[in-house]
C-alpha cells in the first residue's frame, strides 16, 4: 500500500493536503459549543495536538515528495510548526470558547516532527 501511496500524482496529493489543512482549521477554530461533549481523560487533547500535526506533516512531506528530495523537509517543517502557532494565535483572538495554549504549541510541534521522521524511514523503505 505504501509503494502505492508513492505513484500517485502530485495534483491530487496537494488537493488532499488542502483539505487536511481546512479539517484542522476547522476542529482548531470551531468554538467548543459546537463540538460535541465526548468525555477524555486529563491530557487527551495533547495526544490529538500531536496526532492531528503528526498526520499534517505526513501528508505534507507526501505532497511535496519529499521522499525525492529531503531537502524539502526543511520548507515543511517550519511551515507544519508555523500553521500550529497560527491557529493558537487565532484561537486567542477570538474569544470564543478555544483558548491559547503553549503546550499545545509544543504537541504540535512534537507531532510534526515524529511524522518527518516516521516519513523518511518509510520513503527509505519502500523507495527502492
Amino acid at each position: 500500500m505504501l509503494t502505492y501511496l508513492l505513484t500517485v500524482r502530485q495534483p491530487v496529493r496537494f488537493i488532499l493536503v488542502i483539505l487536511y489543512v481546512g479539517i484542522i482549521m476547522a476542529l482548531s477554530l470551531l468554538p467548543t459549543s459546537d463540538l460535541p461533549p465526548i468525555p477524555l481523560f486529563r491530557g487527551a487533547d495533547k495526544i490529538i495536538h500531536m496526532t492531528m500535526y503528526f498526520f499534517f506533516s505526513m501528508v505534507f512531506c507526501w505532497a511535496l515528495k519529499a521522499e525525492m528530495n529531503y531537502t524539502r523537509l526543511f520548507f515543511i517543517i517550519p511551515v507544519t510548526i508555523g500553521w500550529g502557532i497560527l491557529m493558537e494565535a487565532m484561537q486567542l483572538e477570538m474569544h470564543r470558547g478555544r483558548s491559547f495554549s503553549l503546550f499545545d504549541m509544543l504537541a504540535n510541534s512534537i507531532g510534526v516532527f515524529a511524522g518527518v521522521l516516521i516519513f523518511v524511514f518509510l520513503a527509505r523503505k519502500y523507495s527502492t
